[in-house]
């Protein structure tokens, strides 16, 4: 059974843990870091989880701790949509958590927040990342040229997006 609840100080362990993995933050975005510290944990659920806005929640898989998945809304103009991203610790990869937790923050995005579109920037060679979203009924609306410079290489982003049906 897969919950997304909100963080507390006892996932400082767990998260620890779970993100203290190279293979976990190497597509991730350049605010999660590696190596991931005790005190990045207490940040984190500190401020970090609230930050401008962000709706943040932990992924609990039959009762584990296993990951998280937020939003960062827009605003301005732009104050219809938002970003979601997500990562898995790797044991749980392969497993279909994602795509459940996903699947949930979309629709409470959509429902609750009554936003109009959700978007997925996914760094080219995490293919992975891409069949979550898609099974999630996100579709590609094109790919960002040499985007993002992370870890000395440069990524094409593959930017996907759900816009809600009216």
């Amino acid at each position: 059974m897969l919950t997304l609840r909100d963080y507390a100080n006892s996932d400082i362990e767990a998260l620890v843990a779970l993100a203290n993995n190279k293979l976990v933050s190497r597509f991730l975005v350049y605010t999660f870091p590696y190596p991931y510290t005790r005190a990045d944990a207490e940040w984190w659920i500190a401020e970090g989880v609230t930050a401008e806005g962000d709706i943040t929640k932990v992924i609990e898989y039959n009762g584990q701790f296993v990951g998280s998945v937020g939003i960062t809304r827009k605003t301005g103009w732009r104050d219809h949509l938002a970003e979601i991203g997500y990562w898995l610790g790797e044991p749980y990869w392969g497993k279909g958590i994602a795509t459940q937790a996903v699947h949930q923050m979309t629709k409470y995005a959509f429902s609750d927040l009554r936003l109009q579109k959700l978007y997925a920037p996914i760094l080219a060679p995490n293919q992975a990342s891409m069949r979550v979203v898609e099974k999630c009924g996100y579709e590609l609306e094109g790919v960002l040229k040499r985007e993002v410079f992370k870890d000395g290489q440069y990524y094409d982003i593959h930017h996907f997006a759900n816009v809600l049906k009216i």
